[in-house]
């Protein structure tokens, strides 16, 4: 380096230390604050700030003056802020409590004076009688229709004191009209007993007094009125009057009622012999939850029950009962096997339907809505399959010839059984013959003919051109040219 090189290179040196001394001193950095200059002190008591000396001669003149702007900064800034204690309260008390208590408790016996029960006993109280033109439902109070004759308009009710009757709309419950039993919720016409369509009615009474505990799970209500149950539109009936309802400690309950009427026989509609009112179990509840401060639903025990001194059939679907006191007094009256598992095809209509209890009729209980209930004669979906190959007449194999299933007759199941089930167990089984592969129709999924030699050629042509690909390029130029490739200049040699 030259000596031109060496004094260029000190003097940028030089101008960068002075740079950097500069900026030092601008921004304050400690030991670049000139000689004899004040440091500023902050008191703790006060927070005046008094000005120190750095050097020896300056720090003696300062501690001998007395300085005339600083404050003592032991003594207190400025009075205090505060004033004595207050000798009143800060607010008048209130005199009133801010809301008034509740007037029922609400833990134990809780009285109620305005009960409501809705219930709608079963949906074949609700369907089309077996005889044509009649109809089972509900009354209003005791109506009494003449001997062997349909209950006329002018004899029927739809409500009685706290007794009404009211029919599923679709979207409420209201009070039905005469005739509403001949149609359903949709408005559409009931006319086959096994056909699974119902009118949805529910017999309501109102005023039910008694008293409910949550706590311990228990309760009593009784209600006061009779509605009246016709079956075949009048030519059997009975009355229920005063229903009570007592729910005891474990959950279980028992709705009760008096039940009188008239013996009577649809095959004898003359004759008619008067039935003294005894009390009777109109439902089991095996579980009712009391915690709903509005009311519950509960379903009446059915499927599995059995009674005695009936026809009842227990191998059937659906089999159950009402209970058996209730059967009892209906075997009497002549309407015994419509609460009961007789093996009919309505049978699983017999089933008692839920009911409920609402507290107070301002405030309902929820209600459930009436659900559809499947045909017990479902109806035979159309086979389109084929049907299996033809028999060969030696038994040594099927024909290959595909055979389409040709439309037959079903006869009708037996009562009770479903159609399908029945047509499905006559049909016979397969024999071991008939079990053969089967080529497919045209169109089917094998090839065969002259497309298949098509379809192996354009396959080769495929895999050849694959392999052509996956040769490298030098290799099918040294083969075209005959001779050995020739490595570029530096590359090292072809292997």
């Amino acid at each position: 380096m030259t000596r031109a090189s060496r004094a260029a290179v000190l003097a940028v040196l030089g101008v960068t230390v002075v740079c950097l001394l500069a900026v030092a001193a601008v921004l304050g950095v400690p030991g670049a604050r000139p000689a004899g200059a004040a440091e500023v002190v902050t008191t703790g008591a006060t927070g005046s700030t008094v000005p120190t000396a750095t050097s020896t001669a300056t720090s003696t003149a300062t501690s001998t003056a007395t300085p005339t702007a600083t404050t003592d900064p032991t003594g207190p800034t400025s009075a205090p802020t505060t004033t004595g204690p207050t000798t009143d309260p800060t607010g008048e008390p209130t005199t009133e409590p801010t809301s008034e208590p509740t007037s029922e408790p609400t833990d134990g016996p809780v009285a109620v004076d305005d009960a409501v029960l809705r219930w709608g006993l079963s949906n074949e109280s609700n369907n089309a009688a077996h005889e044509p033109g009649s109809f089972n439902f509900f009354s209003a109070g005791k109506v009494l229709p003449g001997l062997g004759a349909l209950l006329r308009q002018d004899q029927w009710r739809a409500s009685a004191g706290d007794v009404s009757v009211e029919k599923w709309d679709g979207s409420a419950w209201r009070t039905t009209v005469w005739n509403g039993w001949r149609t359903t919720s949709e408005g559409t016409p009931i006319t086959n007993p096994g056909a699974g369509t119902f009118s949805n009615h529910q017999v309501v009474v109102r005023g039910g007094t008694g008293t409910v505990d949550r706590a311990t799970g228990t309760a009593r209500i009784t209600w006061e009125g009779t509605f009246t149950v016709l079956y075949y539109s009048g030519r059997s009936f009975f009355y229920v009057t005063d229903p009570r309802l007592d729910v005891a400690a474990d959950g279980t309950g028992t709705l009760t009622g008096s039940i009188s009427g008239y013996a009577s026989s649809r095959d004898d509609p003359t004759q008619r012999t008067e039935v003294p009112a005894r009390e009777v179990v109109l439902a089991d509840l095996p579980s009712v939850d009391l915690d709903d401060p509005s009311g519950f639903t509960a379903t009446p025990a059915y499927r599995g029950v059995r009674v005695t001194g009936t026809s009842q059939r227990t191998d059937v679907p659906d089999a159950g009962s009402f209970p058996q006191s209730y059967v009892t007094m209906m075997e009497e009256l002549g309407t015994g096997p419509f609460w009961y598992s007789s093996g009919a095809s309505t049978d699983p209509f017999k089933v008692a339907l839920p009911l409920t209890v609402a507290y107070d009729a301002s405030v309902p209980a929820p209600v459930p809505t009436p659900a559809p209930v499947p045909s017990a004669v479902p109806t035979v979906p159309e086979n389109t399959a084929l049907a299996p190959p033809a028999r060969s007449s030696s038994g040594t194999g099927g024909s290959s010839t595909p055979v389409r299933a040709t439309p037959r007759a079903t006869a009708p199941a037996a009562l009770g059984v479903p159609v399908a089930e029945a047509a499905v167990a006559a049909q016979p089984l397969p024999a071991s013959q008939d079990l053969v592969a089967v080529s497919a129709e045209s169109g089917g999924d094998a090839p065969s003919g002259p497309d298949d030699a098509l379809w192996w050629l354009g396959g080769g042509l495929l895999l050849a051109a694959a392999a052509l690909l996956s040769v490298p390029q030098d290799r099918l130029l040294l083969r075209r040219s005959g001779g050995a490739p020739t490595a570029p200049a530096g590359a090292d040699p072809l292997v």
